[in-house]
């Protein structure tokens, strides 16, 4: 027998509860009519804790956990539940995803090189147990991409794994639990502008700020004039910034507010 994801976060909630009433649902209509579970009073149905045992048989004789798993299900074991709706309830295909490149010298993960050119997609786990020096956090995917096209930044013999911060479908939660769980120094690589100052700042373990010489940095700045970069992130990040004493923090924010604009990523990658 195989139930749909919402008959089976049903059964498992009845198993928890025991007994009670529930909104008179198509769910619980389709399990009275075809199971003879609850007994339909207006517009709730009532379960008692025989209908609580029955649920938790049918679960199971059916190989279903009896309580929902934490993390959700991929579609294989989805699958394995109802192979005609393999896609309800399960986990999104980049779930518990991070991208990840070799930026310089030699990481692996088991004995294998992690990916050197365009980027390799981990598990949380997976990346935990790659093997590096150094974290080096990249803002955009873009950047993360072609992360060797920026002849300026000094790796300083070290064997760094980029990561990307993490975007709606690449989630930013699940990076941040990775740094978190790391105890890898950590670099950051954002826009020169004060939301990017900020968000690199607030990294655990941060070790340096990258960022291209100040000379070429305020020239292309200028070129690009991006001041909306400026205008837009002050006010939000003002205090916080003028309130960290770390000269990497200090220093490029003096600049900031110097030259009143900002500067994309992608602009800081061809210099």
């Amino acid at each position: 027998m195989s139930y749909t994801s919402h008959e089976i976060a049903f059964l498992q909630d009845l198993v928890a509860k025991g007994s009670g009433q529930k909104a008179a649902s198509s769910t619980s209509r389709s399990l009275g009519q075809h199971y003879g579970m609850g007994q339909h009073i207006g517009s709730r149905f009532t379960f008692t804790e025989a209908d609580s045992a029955r649920a938790r048989q049918m679960l199971v004789n059916a190989s279903i956990p009896i309580e929902p798993p934490s993390t959700g299900l991929r579609r294989a074991e989805a699958a394995r539940n109802n192979p005609a709706r393999e896609k309800a309830g399960t986990l999104a295909p980049h779930e518990n995803s991070i991208a990840v490149k070799v930026a310089h010298g030699h990481c692996d993960l088991d004995g294998h090189p992690v990916a050197t050119q365009g980027y390799q997609v981990l598990t949380l786990e997976q990346a935990l147990n790659v093997r590096a020096d150094v974290l080096l956090v990249v803002e955009n995917l873009e950047s993360l991409r072609f992360l060797e096209r920026n002849r300026w930044i000094d790796y300083e013999g070290k064997a760094v794994l980029a990561v990307f911060r993490g975007d709606r479908t690449l989630r930013t939660d699940v990076v941040a639990r990775f740094i978190e769980s790391s105890s890898a120094p950590v670099w950051a690589y954002f826009d020169f502008d004060p939301a990017g100052l900020g968000m690199s700042a607030k990294l655990p373990r941060l070790q340096r700020i990258l960022l291209p010489p100040e000379a070429a940095l305020a020239s292309a700045a200028r070129n690009a004039n991006q001041v909306h970069l400026y205008a837009d992130q002050v006010g939000q990040w003002s205090r916080a910034l003028t309130s960290d004493k770390r000269p990497m923090v200090l220093r490029p924010w003096a600049l900031l507010r110097q030259l009143r604009v900002g500067l994309a990523q992608e602009l800081m990658d061809i210099l």
